[in-house]
C-alpha cells in the first residue's frame, strides 16, 4: 500500500470481456458474482483476485501470480534482464587523486560460487560442445602469418598451403576411414 492504495492497481474494475490497454497489458475478464468475503478486516470480492495459471499452481505447489504482455516491451526486458552481465560494484579505494586508481569495476563472487571455484568444480558444461569450423573452396583457406618473423610471402603460402584445415581433414578422415562418413561436419 502507498498513500492509502494498493501499487499494483487492486481492486480492478469488473469487465464483461478482456481487452488490451495502450501499453499492451491484458485487462482481464472479471464478472461480478455477487459474492464476498471477509478477510480480516476487509471485505473483498472478485476484483481482488490475482490472475493465476492452475495448472502451475498444482505442478509446482507455489503461488505464481502471471500476467500477459503482448507489445516488444516484454521482449526487451528479458533481452535486458538476460544479457545484463555479472553484477558489479563501484569500490573507492583511500583518498586517492587519480581517478584510475580511484575506482575499480569489479565483478561480485557470492560465497557459494567462491567456494565452488575454490574446489574447482565445473560452473557449466557444454555437451556436446560447441567448434566454429571454417569452410573455404578447395586452395583458398585462411592464412595467418607474422610479419615480422616470416622473411616471405611465397614461404608462408607454401607451409600453410601444406597443413591441413578442418575441413580438408575432414574429407581426407572421410576417405580413408569409411566409419568417419556417418559424422557430420
Amino acid at each position: 500500500m502507498k498513500n492509502g492504495k494498493c501499487s499494483k492497481g487492486f481492486p480492478k474494475n469488473f469487465r464483461e470481456e478482456t481487452t488490451v490497454n495502450e501499453d499492451s497489458y491484458a485487462n482481464l475478464r472479471r464478472q461480478n458474482t455477487g459474492k464476498k468475503y471477509q478477510v480480516g478486516d476487509h471485505e473483498v470480492d472478485n476484483r481482488w483476485v490475482v490472475p493465476h495459471p492452475c495448472f502451475w499452481l498444482w505442478k509446482f505447489h507455489c503461488h505464481i501470480n502471471m500476467e500477459c504482455i503482448l507489445s516488444i516491451k516484454a521482449i526487451k526486458y528479458i533481452y535486458k534482464y538476460v544479457y545484463n552481465g555479472h553484477d558489479r560494484t563501484t569500490m573507492e579505494f583511500g583518498t586517492c587523486q587519480d581517478e584510475i586508481k580511484l575506482y575499480l569495476d569489479s565483478r561480485y563472487v557470492s560465497a557459494c560460487e567462491s567456494l565452488w571455484r575454490l574446489y574447482q568444480f565445473k560452473m557449466h558444461e557444454e555437451s556436446p560442445n560447441i567448434v566454429r569450423l571454417q569452410v573455404h573452396l578447395p586452395n583458398q583457406q585462411l592464412i595467418t602469418w607474422n610479419e615480422d618473423e616470416t622473411p616471405a610471402v611465397q614461404t608462408v603460402i607454401e607451409e600453410q598451403g601444406a597443413k591441413d584445415t578442418t575441413l580438408t581433414a575432414y574429407f581426407k578422415a572421410n576417405a580413408q576411414y569409411p566409419e568417419a562418413r556417418d559424422l557430420l561436419y
